[in-house]
């Protein structure tokens, strides 16, 4: 098994589907509706293999509220993590 060492501050990849992009406009919604001034939603950028790039930190709170065991997931489940190093560990 290998380690990572991964921070909260560190960027992750995700590949988002329409359920994605669907809670990130409503929550954009949202904020608009206390924030009118805030310009409308705008898809976030991928990258030719189709993933978004996220703070770690920004993918938890945009999503965690919405997973739990059986849910339809945002995004496909394969997570790619940006680190410094990774660690070779005996299991």
């Amino acid at each position: 098994m290998k380690l990572a060492t991964v921070n909260i501050n560190n960027y992750v990849k995700v590949k988002l589907n329409e359920f994605g992009l669907s809670v990130m406009k409503s929550n954009r919604e949202e904020l608009q509706r206390m924030a009118p001034s805030l310009p409308d939603f705008t898809p976030p950028s991928t990258d030719s293999d189709g993933y978004s790039k996220f703070q770690l930190w920004s993918l938890m709170e945009t999503f965690g509220p919405i997973i739990h065991l059986g849910c339809e997931l945002p995004f496909d489940s394969e997570i790619l993590f940006t680190c410094e190093s990774v660690t070779e560990v005996d299991e």
